[in-house]
């Protein structure tokens, strides 16, 4: 069975169309929105060398629709080839929200670390892709008032000098990435724990001294002489 036919009885209907009509017949150009063609990759998909090498991140449950360590396999292959995660979550019919909840679960170290590296390929491919098609060119399809007139062939010297001077990454991408952000998430939970703690100890050091103070004012109350009422002889 294909891998199109292995999700097809999870994947709701616009994704299923996408996966059944190659993203070539549509004219998109939004990354994340053009969707990804599984009939381009199903031979790269199904050999052995092409797939990442990961431990899967441990689940409670076998959910039929769940992230099995299947589909987190072919996740992480289209994430390699596209580049986007909100793409490639919706190929496998799961939603970006769901990838990032995965990827900050316990126990996804390696899953984040196959991430980086994954997002790191697809995006030198889309760049290499789209490098080719501004030095060499593209068919650009002219339309006028609806009706396709001609096809001009276009280049985009622009877009060729873009790519080229944009090839390091800055400091907010490698802040960005799948290992840096669980990093992130456990120094944040780290802090809240140590604060946690720093509050229960000043708490209890001010009810400790709060008792004290009690106990002395008690003290006193008892030291304190009771006055007689004075009584005058008339």
């Amino acid at each position: 069975m294909t891998i199109a036919g292995r999700l097809a009885p999870q994947v709701n209907a616009n994704t299923l169309f996408a996966v059944l009509h190659p993203a070539s017949s549509v004219i998109s150009s939004s990354m994340s929105t053009t969707p990804f063609d599984w009939a381009e990759f199903e031979a790269e998909a199904a050999d052995p060398a092409n797939r990442i090498a990961f431990t899967p991140v441990p689940r409670r449950r076998a959910r039929r629709n769940g992230w099995s360590p299947e589909r987190q396999q072919l996740f992480l292959f289209a994430l390699s080839r596209c580049g986007g995660v909100a793409r490639a979550a919706r190929a496998v019919g799961k939603s970006p929200r769901s990838a990032y909840q995965l990827l900050h679960a316990p126990g996804a170290d390696s899953f984040a670390e196959a991430w980086d590296g994954a997002i790191e390929e697809g995006i030198e491919r889309v760049r290499a892709d789209a490098l080719q098609r501004a030095l060499g060119g593209a068919f650009v399809p002219v339309f006028r008032r609806g009706r396709l007139v001609r096809v001009e062939h276009r280049r985009c010297d622009r877009l060729a000098i873009a790519l080229l001077s944009g090839g390091s990454p800055d400091v907010k991408y490698r802040r960005d990435t799948a290992v840096a952000r669980r990093h992130y998430r456990a120094e944040m939970r780290k802090r809240e724990e140590v604060e946690a703690e720093e509050r229960a100890r000043a708490e209890a050091i001010w009810a400790e001294h709060q008792a004290i103070l009690d106990r002395i004012e008690a003290e006193r109350a008892e030291r304190r002489p009771t006055m007689e009422p004075r009584v005058r002889r008339l």
